[in-house]
């Protein structure tokens, strides 16, 4: 009797193996042999799944938004307003080295998006719905009274994506101005900045 194969599975364990690639070795290393290898599969059984790179690289990122929404989903359960806001921030954030892996594989995506018009795409799109939700909780906090009566949603969402993309980058070039303690000041003091008083 043929073994019964999950094509889906399968198609998700090479992703993820192509994720370790990049997290541990870099974008320029992901080749598709480097990938098949850390997958355990030969480069013609990997094929039939992602007959090009960029069809992988697509499905690491589609991997990656979906972890990252997943843990935004997970902290932010049952909150509204800027504690809902407060628990996106921590589930976005490059906390500890697997946050700095996840912020390696990002970086390395948003370079690569800057370069390729389909993934830019992409990209802007996922950007856009977090922009979204930024602004969803804000608006939910001043229908709370928790935000202060000069407070600009519009700004301040942009003052809080921008903070979340600016920390994945400093944790990769500069750690010793990025490390969890300096972080998470720099997280509440910007949430406090918002608050009424």
């Amino acid at each position: 009797m043929p073994r019964v194969v999950d094509h889906d599975a399968r198609r998700d364990e090479i992703a993820a193996a192509a994720w370790q690639v990049i997290a541990r070795d870099g974008f320029d290393q992901a080749t598709m042999r480097s990938i098949a290898a850390e997958a355990g599969y030969s480069h013609s059984a990997f094929a039939r799944y992602f007959p090009d790179k960029e069809s992988l690289l697509n499905a690491v990122f589609l991997l990656t938004r979906g972890d990252a929404d997943a843990r935004i989903d997970e902290l932010t359960a049952g909150k509204r307003g800027l504690a809902a806001l407060h628990g996106m921030c921590v589930a976005a954030l490059p906390f500890g080295p697997e946050g700095t892996r996840h912020a390696r594989v990002g970086v390395a995506y948003w370079s690569y998006a800057a370069q390729n018009e389909a993934f830019w795409a992409t990209q802007r799109e996922h950007a856009r719905q977090w922009r979204e939700r930024i602004l969803r909780y804000l608006e939910e906090a001043r229908d709370d009274g928790e935000l202060a009566d000069d407070v600009d949603l519009v700004t301040a969402s942009d003052r809080v994506a921008s903070a979340n993309m600016g920390w994945q980058t400093i944790r990769l070039l500069m750690p010793e101005f990025s490390t969890d303690e300096r972080m998470r000041a720099a997280l509440d003091a910007l949430l406090e900045s918002l608050r009424r008083r």
